[in-house]
């Protein structure tokens, strides 16, 4: 059977991202599963092909500008703009269906809005570039699956952007993108607050919105447990009673994540119309340039994306 064809974006030129795609695309476990497809900027990429990649036979490379001159560790305007140019040409050999799969490499949310890029993040960007109106962001770390249901906005603003309508598309959409690989999923939902609100006493978002959508969903045939403490869902997860766990904001999914095993953390984006990984790490501008960038995320993120199209 041929190895599929992934899109790779080469993501901000002044951290770890070039570092750590040319370490992937050298490892033996991403050749075995994959054809990359890199997507970056011509003269940065063969610049520092030099110091990263062993071995230019292992991958395809796509320009998508040629800019260079970019200074490792600050964001800037130009490196937002490379970044960007990637993305859009990766998804376009996606939509095409030139290419099955996307992972993309970590970028600056700062040198995205410096290059005019309002979104908060890869998520809503390849969202918005594929007229996808409903996804969902994913996080898979060995055998745990968390998905959570508000994303890149400021702790403050949580409870007032939580939904009883975006909890219910948010579990849809994930289970959705489980069912291909298996049917009977188990979904551990967390509440908000402390104790899972403590019968309101410690806030009253269970009740007026988590556990409506939680009924909804129990409506619907899905196998799911009412708004319980989130201590305790990680705990029951990390023992395997779950396939999915549902938080509600971004740090209630990714602290735990990080502290299970930080360097194997794949990013998902259930909703678009290909599938999407990225690692679960950022761009590490205070290693820019040292040689030192675990590329780990990386290749789980490439081998979770090559897998997924062969299941």
């Amino acid at each position: 059977m041929p190895k599929p064809r992934i899109a790779v974006t080469l993501g901000d030129p002044a951290g770890i991202s070039y570092e750590i795609v040319c370490k992937a695309v050298d490892s033996l476990k991403v050749q075995r599963v994959c054809s990359p497809v890199i997507f970056g900027d011509k003269q940065i990429f063969n610049c520092l092909l030099k110091k990263y990649c062993r071995n230019k036979k292992n991958f395809e490379f796509t320009a998508t500008s040629n800019l260079g001159n970019v200074k490792c560790s600050i964001p800037t305007k130009k490196s937002g703009l490379i970044a960007v140019s990637a993305i859009k040409e990766a998804v376009k050999y996606c939509l095409n269906n030139k290419i099955k799969a996307l992972v993309t490499a970590p970028v600056s949310k700062e040198s995205l809005k410096f290059a005019g890029i309002t979104y908060p993040g890869h998520t809503e960007l390849l969202a918005n570039l594929t007229n996808s109106k409903k996804i969902a962001m994913l996080m898979a770390c060995n055998n745990i699956l968390g998905v959570t249901v508000t994303r890149h906005i400021p702790i403050s603003y949580v409870s007032k952007n939580l939904k009883t309508k975006n909890i219910v598309q948010t579990i849809l959409l994930s289970i959705d993108f489980i069912k291909k690989n298996k049917r009977n999923i188990k979904i551990a939902l967390c509440g908000l607050n402390p104790h899972a609100g403590d019968n309101s006493i410690l806030g009253n978002e269970e009740k007026k919105i988590i556990i409506p959508a939680y009924k909804k969903l129990v409506q619907l045939g899905v196998d799911i447990t009412p708004p319980i403490p989130a201590d305790s869902a990680w705990l029951k997860a990390k023992q395997g009673q779950f396939d999915l766990i549902c938080t509600m904001y971004h740090d209630q999914l990714m602290i735990p994540l990080k502290c299970i095993d930080a360097s194997k953390i794949v990013n998902i984006t259930a909703g678009l119309p290909f599938i999407r990984t990225s690692p679960g790490h950022g761009t590490a501008f205070d290693i820019a340039g040292k040689n030192v960038a675990n590329p780990s995320a990386m290749i789980e993120s490439m081998i979770y994306a090559a897998k997924y199209l062969f299941k």
